[in-house]
């Protein structure tokens, strides 16, 4: 079985062609219940695939991870997309939860917070390459190898130990979101939202408090109405499907 985690679909794309080529299903974590109890059976293979945020799994994917009972002799694999870089908390994590395999997979960018998008070219590089970078993964893990992949990154270390619970603690924040006179009401950011946080108040969006800054909600709009503070203004809007061929 695989499990994902996804905001503008770079993880879930992964996560599905993975799921078929392993002939297996590929299930959204925010799809299940909250008291949903995962067994894994005694020598089953699961994986776990996710983006990586600010050099570190988003928390919903880090706790799901850890209240998971495995079986014996569990082949357990993970997954994280990043722009290039994944620093060393899937490291951490592995050691905690005993995960034999580790990769990271470079995506395109979706953090317009930070930076705009990448260019058409380089998300259709990126796209090719991850797509032969899959193929790899598959066959390692139908081989059960242990193996650890993952690109951490000049200082990957420092950022994962320092910025990334800096990021947890004080960068994610619904506050910023909000919409502008364009927003038709339409609802595509209410139902795009993985940890189901915004709600129609008046036929505009308001946000909860949850967030895990997947951007989905930004990303997805369809007028490009939905800003973070000033930082996303005038920046481009990316989501996988959109340049899927």
């Amino acid at each position: 079985m695989i499990y994902y985690f996804s905001g503008t679909g770079n993880s879930e794309w992964v996560a599905k062609e993975l799921a078929v080529r392993l002939q297996t299903e590929a299930i959204a974590i925010t799809s299940l219940e909250k008291q949903t109890i995962i067994e894994v059976g005694d020598g089953e293979t699961v994986g776990f695939i996710f983006p990586i945020h600010a050099w570190a799994p988003p928390k919903i994917m880090a706790e799901f991870i850890k209240h998971i009972n495995y079986g014996k002799d569990t082949f357990k694999f993970m997954v994280g997309t990043c722009e290039s870089e994944a620093g060393t908390a899937m490291k951490k994590l592995a050691k905690e939860i005993g995960i034999q395999s580790g990769y990271s997979v470079s995506m395109p960018n979706n953090y317009i917070i930070g930076t705009n998008v990448d260019t058409p070219e380089t998300i259709d590089k990126k796209i090719k390459a991850a797509k032969i970078q899959i193929e790899n993964i598959c066959d390692e893990v139908k081989a059960k190898e242990k193996v650890w992949k993952v690109a951490k990154g000049r200082l990957g270390g420092i950022k994962s130990v320092i910025a990334a619970p800096m990021f947890q603690k004080y960068a994610i924040s619904t506050k910023p979101f909000h919409v502008e006179e364009s927003c038709i009401g339409c609802g595509v950011c209410v139902r795009s939202c993985p940890l189901h946080s915004i709600k129609l108040v008046e036929n505009k969006p308001v946000w909860d408090k949850a967030c895990t800054q997947c951007l989905s909600c930004i990303n997805h709009c369809p007028k490009e109405a939905i800003q973070y503070g000033e930082k996303t203004k005038g920046k481009a809007r990316y989501f996988l499907k959109k340049y899927m061929k």
